[in-house]
């Protein structure tokens, strides 16, 4: 199957630059959780999930949940939620800002310029940053194909913006 969905994201997702990122600037619920399950996957399996959620926000983790929840791929639901779980018992985020969530990775963060945005270390114990870890690699091989199951659900939504013209 050709997916559609991620290419639709990308375009989603490039109109809530302009907001700095945030899914509210989308109108649609399905529309937030489209970006926010692309950004999941691309961020997660880049970089994990620490760099997903400082990358994004919580909202970002919020709205994937809920979808995933939504199209039974209720074992990758489980791994993003243990994350956030692990996150929340040390260092609460409904309000961080990016730059807080900066310091929930333990590597050294640097600008385009070459300059240091945060040195290295964690505010997470050691202990909790190896269980994320884990967590990703568990999210990165794919316990559900949450790919095909987000076609099916978002299919009917973009071949409706598709016909009024959106992306």
């Amino acid at each position: 199957m050709n997916l559609i969905w991620p290419e639709a994201a990308s375009e989603y997702w490039e109109k809530t630059w302009p907001h700095e990122g945030r899914l509210s600037s989308l109108p649609e619920e399905w529309q937030r959780e489209l970006v926010a399950l692309y950004r999941l996957g691309n961020d997660v399996n880049n970089g994990g999930y620490l760099q997903f959620l400082a990358n994004n926000g919580r909202d970002y983790y919020v709205y994937a949940s809920q979808l995933l929840k939504k199209i039974s791929a209720v074992k990758t639901a489980a791994v993003i939620d243990s994350c956030q779980a692990l996150i929340d018992e040390h260092c609460p985020t409904e309000t961080a800002s990016s730059g807080d969530l900066n310091a929930l990775i333990p590597n050294q963060i640097i600008d385009r310029e070459g300059n240091t945005i945060k040195d290295v270390g964690s505010v997470l114990p050691d202990s909790v940053l190896v269980r994320i870890s884990e967590l990703s690699y568990e999210f990165m091989g794919f316990p559900e194909d949450y790919g095909n199951l987000a076609e099916d659900y978002f299919r009917p939504y973009l071949e409706a913006d598709r016909r009024r013209g959106e992306p």
